[in-house]
């Protein structure tokens, strides 16, 4: 399969790099640090990068192109296989498809060319650091900043791996600070924040818990407008307000997504798998950070409901 990739790659000279809609750093990281690493490369070849632009456009733009350069161009859409996810439709008018994903989901896509899975991989970035040295590729290191950053990210800042990936995320990770990623920048773009953001934080300090101390919020639409923040920024950036609490081993955030008429669910877990819970409303994920688009809060209850059965289960996590 790496012969398959690299020999669809070369034969294209036109290329157009997507990703999932709402970004978070693995999508931009990804998107981005393969940019670069074909521009480095390939450099005779026409690299562009399309998608909606969220708060994670670390020192990048994406590209507005017409719809005829499509029909002559290779599109690789990256860390996600799912098509309502994908961050512009038009791949579907494109030359040739490839998906290239880390996450536990069946494609379903209608046609495509390739699609390379490697769901024992962290993440999208580690699955391009996999690329790099199998290829032999040159790094630059605008490159190696995008993918260490996707990497640092998807894993919680290498909390999320386990004894069965661990050496071999590690040894990915060392190996793409050898080409002198610019950490302490994308440190702080990832983790300082205003004043007023860290305040905006406490309206999301609140939670319930079921009978199984499953910890939840439901997020309306006049909670979200009053924070002042965008729906992901609720939805994927306060979940974890619930995190690193003794007594709860599952948490969700259940966001109103009012302007798709939708709920946002968002689902991390400590040391229990929960993707399949995800994967059963129509969702996908990691084994322990997922999520899924529900219905209504019915939907959600019925969501937790599954939750609070698995994390009975397993009982408390001491």
């Amino acid at each position: 399969m790496d012969i398959k990739l690299k020999n669809i790659i070369e034969k294209n000279n036109s290329i157009i790099i997507h990703r999932h809609k709402r970004p978070d750093m693995d999508a931009i990281g990804s998107q981005m640090g393969l940019f670069h690493l074909l521009k480095e490369n390939y450099p005779n070849k026409e690299i562009y990068v399309v998608g909606d632009s969220n708060k994670f456009l670390y020192n990048s733009k994406m590209d507005e192109i017409e719809d005829e350069i499509f029909n002559q161009s290779l599109s690789i859409i990256l860390d996600t296989s799912v098509d309502y996810m994908i961050s512009d439709e038009r791949y579907k008018i494109a030359k040739e498809v490839i998906v290239i994903d880390h996450h536990r989901n069946d494609i379903n896509l209608e046609t495509y060319d390739l699609f390379y899975q490697l769901s024992e991989y962290t993440s999208a970035c580690e699955i391009l650091v996999h690329l790099a040295k199998t290829y032999n590729w040159k790094v630059s290191d605008e490159a190696a900043t995008y993918i260490y950053a996707g990497m640092v990210t998807d894993t919680g800042r290498f909390r999320y791996i386990n004894n069965e990936n661990a050496s071999r995320v590690f040894e990915n990770a060392s190996f793409i600070t050898k080409f002198k990623p610019n950490i302490n920048d994308m440190y702080n773009f990832l983790y300082t924040e205003s004043l007023e953001e860290r305040q905006t934080k406490n309206l999301f300090q609140e939670f319930n818990t079921t009978e199984n101390m499953v910890a939840y919020r439901k997020n309306n639409k006049e909670l979200i407008l009053k924070s002042g923040l965008d729906i992901f920024g609720v939805s994927r950036g306060m979940v974890n307000q619930m995190a690193g609490i003794k007594e709860i081993p599952i948490w969700v955030s259940f966001t109103e997504d009012f302007e798709n008429d939708k709920i946002l669910a968002e689902v991390r877990s400590r040391d229990i798998t929960v993707v399949d819970i995800c994967k059963e409303f129509g969702g996908g994920g990691h084994n322990n950070a997922c999520g899924a688009s529900l219905k209504d809060f019915d939907e959600a209850d019925l969501m937790l409901e599954k939750l609070d059965e698995r994390a009975k289960e397993y009982g408390n996590i001491k």
